[in-house]
């Protein structure tokens, strides 16, 4: 796998409320690394747009992120919008998730999936290096 210890950023575009009126979209998805905001273009690492699912943003976000720390590297993940934006159902899934143990897996947020990747794979490589004694040590905080 290859590893990048570089910064980068990630936009996913969330879709407009069917419950509220929000107008005409502002931003336009230009490309795969550029929207529009009211004519103003921008450009990004990546942007998700509104079609993007949980598992889209794992495998773009969530699985570098692991294999990342499995080569010994810290990683973090900074959510940052406005409030209402999507920011808690990215990182963990829809509002009452936190709450409740099963929820489908197609809803689940970016953080559980992390944690079941990192230590599905710290024991497969354990089992793969059956003959060397590995040791993972894993240290994570949050802040909200």
């Amino acid at each position: 796998a290859t590893t990048d210890s570089g910064v980068k950023v990630i936009v996913r575009m969330r879709p407009l409320r069917k419950d509220k009126d929000e107008g005409d979209p502002i931003v336009q998805k230009i490309s795969g690394d550029s929207l529009s905001i009211n004519g103003r273009t921008f450009t990004f690492d990546s942007v998700a747009d509104v079609e993007a699912t949980q598992l889209d943003i794992f495998e773009h976000v969530g699985v570098p992120l692991v294999e990342n720390c499995l080569a010994g590297f810290n990683s973090s993940v900074f959510a940052y919008g406005q409030t209402g934006s999507g920011k808690t159902y990215t990182m963990w899934g829809p509002a009452n998730s936190l709450a409740e143990e099963n929820v489908a897996k197609e809803q689940q947020g970016l953080t559980p999936r992390v944690f079941e990747r990192l230590f599905a794979r710290i024991k497969e490589e354990q089992t793969k290096h059956s003959d060397q004694q590995l040791n993972y040590q894993c240290n994570c905080s949050f802040l909200e």
